[in-house]
């Protein structure tokens, strides 16, 4: 796709209708909050972090993907607290004892997931409902302007209703153009003048409130099929832009293949 001025302003009012709605959602039907940290106490406030787990099985089994600096975060609060938790919905495992691969360079972390935890972490509403299986694999290499969807679970949205339970709503956009892709990221740049009027507006966000989505997926339609393209590890707030590594860094069985950045 070219960067066609009009067909992206014609792009960008679809975004911010009823179409760009269901778009939205899409992405949020395969991600998951993940929540870790001390396990619940009445005698006091207990350390508790989050981030987005992606939903696939992209020909091999079920698995769930995230960011290196999430599966840190878990064993640095493991080391300090002991008695730690991790949890995806309702399901409470180790990460660390499923874990397929890691690679820090370029923050991703793949973990499998057996069927029987599947099928709980599924069982509770759209969000997060499903597993998403490519049509093939791997996908094709995104080009810039060419228009995603992507989600997941900001932690400036997490709440905390009782000492015993953590609720995260969740935060997606979809439609925004691919603005540079290299071999081994692609990132998008919010344009302010078309996000900050209705942004968050529900939750008084901000976009530097978008901290939590690392691990979040992203997709793009092409027009008979979805194709999951891409992980969220980082946003700048320096420049407003969101940094995603390509799906096919990913082989079918969860290692993680590209050069380190």
């Amino acid at each position: 796709m070219t960067e066609d001025p009009v067909e992206i302003e014609r792009a960008k009012m679809l975004a911010a209708g009823p179409l760009g709605e269901q778009m939205g959602k899409f992405p949020l039907r395969f991600a998951k909050a993940a929540f870790f940290g001390e396990r619940p106490s009445r005698k006091g406030t207990t350390h508790v972090s989050n981030g987005t787990l992606t939903l696939v099985d992209l020909g091999e089994g079920p698995m769930a993907i995230t960011c290196s600096h999430v599966i840190s975060g878990y064993r640095d609060m493991k080391e300090k607290f002991g008695n730690v938790v991790f949890q995806i919905g309702s399901v409470d495992f180790d990460p660390l004892s499923q874990l397929i691969a890691e690679d820090a360079p370029l923050d991703l972390a793949t973990i499998a997931l057996k069927h029987e935890q599947i099928g709980a972490i599924t069982a509770d509403g759209e969000i997060g409902s499903c597993v998403f299986r490519p049509v093939a694999w791997p996908p094709p290499a995104l080009s810039p302007g060419e228009f995603i969807a992507f989600g997941g679970f900001p932690g400036r949205l997490r709440e905390r209703p009782s000492h015993d339970e953590v609720v995260f709503p969740s935060w997606s956009s979809g439609g925004s153009v691919v603005a540079s892709v290299s071999e081994d990221r692609f990132s998008c740049q919010f344009e302010r003048e078309f996000w900050v009027a209705s942004f968050g507006a529900k939750h008084h966000m901000e976009l530097r409130d978008l901290g939590g989505l690392s691990g979040g997926p992203a997709f793009i339609h092409r027009g008979l099929y979805w194709d999951f393209v891409g992980v969220i590890y980082e946003f700048s707030q320096e420049f407003d832009i969101m940094f995603f590594r390509p799906g096919y860094l990913i082989d079918a069985h969860g290692l993680i293949h590209g050069s380190h950045v």
